[in-house]
């Protein structure tokens, strides 16, 4: 690991869909899909989130989808993964599996089953003593719908951002992202990503480094050529790039969720097959109206 986080967090990372065929992973289409993000630019992986649908994934068959990242990816793509257990004990203890596995970061949604005793002192508690122990460094990850309306603070950032196993935060709220970029204090190694399409471009503005993407996982190239844009110093294009981005995110799959992703990517030569049960996969009508806005836009 470098001495600084930020040259390996900058830049498009999907939040890579696990693929399954009759309700079983198919590690082999991971597997192409991968083949097909290596001819992109993106930054790296990110499996194991919640587009991955982790919280429907086994510990086994959670290892072995980051064990065809680790075989399938270039060297010089980042590797991250999700790690979130209910615990500080078996969040620790899946981090070691992964980090054998080759993991870079580990990303971190804060444990809330437990939600009402959640304040900023017990979570400042978690996160430190998480990274004390992880072998490699962490990531918070703030989406409360996905922590039952738990909403990480600027506060808790300030006071976890000076860790030195602490890495950042994928923001995926819908808070304006500045207040979590100006709560890093001056100097820290510690990084602000944009966790949707909607705050990437606003983020870049106020000093986030990259993002996590759901679009990038069927539209990477556009993704990073936003990015490139703008560290190209070409604002205004980069500019016409993220409307165009969000407005063609909010009327795609933007709107249906993982079903809607898995589907786009299924249009445009990635392979996404339906989420695994209960969530359904979207309708022939919703997947025609989809196949249609990228016609449209001539992607397909």
């Amino acid at each position: 690991m470098t001495s600084s986080y930020r040259e390996k967090l900058s830049g498009i990372f999907p939040p890579n869909m696990t693929c399954f065929i009759n309700e079983e992973v198919a590690y082999d289409k991971i597997r192409a899909n991968i083949e097909k993000y290596e001819q992109t630019g993106i930054a790296g992986y990110f499996p194991l989130g919640s587009n991955g649908e982790f919280k429907s994934l086994t510990d086994e068959e959670s290892l072995k989808v980051v064990d065809v990242y680790r075989k399938s990816k270039g060297k010089d793509k980042v590797l991250m993964a999700g790690v979130c257990r209910e615990s500080a004990k078996t969040t620790i203890e899946f981090t070691k599996k992964v980090a054998d596995l080759g993991v870079e970061f580990a990303t971190i949604l804060p444990p809330s089953y437990f939600v009402n005793v959640m304040t900023d002192d017990v979570l400042a508690q978690y996160y430190t003593y998480v990274a004390d122990k992880s072998p490699i460094p962490i990531i918070l990850y703030n989406a409360p719908k996905f922590a039952q309306g738990l909403l990480l603070s600027p506060k808790l950032i300030t006071t976890v951002a000076s860790h030195p196993n602490i890495a950042g935060m994928k923001d995926t709220s819908s808070e304006d992202i500045s207040i979590y970029t100006k709560a890093v204090p001056q100097g820290s190694d510690f990084y602000i990503l944009a966790g949707t399409i909607e705050k990437f471009f606003k983020g870049l503005e106020v000093g986030a480094i990259g993002g996590v993407l759901s679009i990038a996982n069927y539209l990477p190239k556009i993704c990073c050529d936003l990015h490139n844009l703008y560290l190209a110093g070409k604002r205004d294009e980069a500019a016409k790039m993220d409307v165009y981005a969000r407005a063609l995110s909010s009327n795609a799959a933007g709107k249906a969720g993982i079903a809607g992703v898995k589907a786009a990517m299924d249009a445009l030569g990635y392979f996404g097959g339906n989420p695994r049960l209960p969530v359904p996969p979207l309708g022939d009508v919703q997947k025609a109206e989809l196949k249609a806005v990228l016609q449209k836009e001539g992607l397909v």
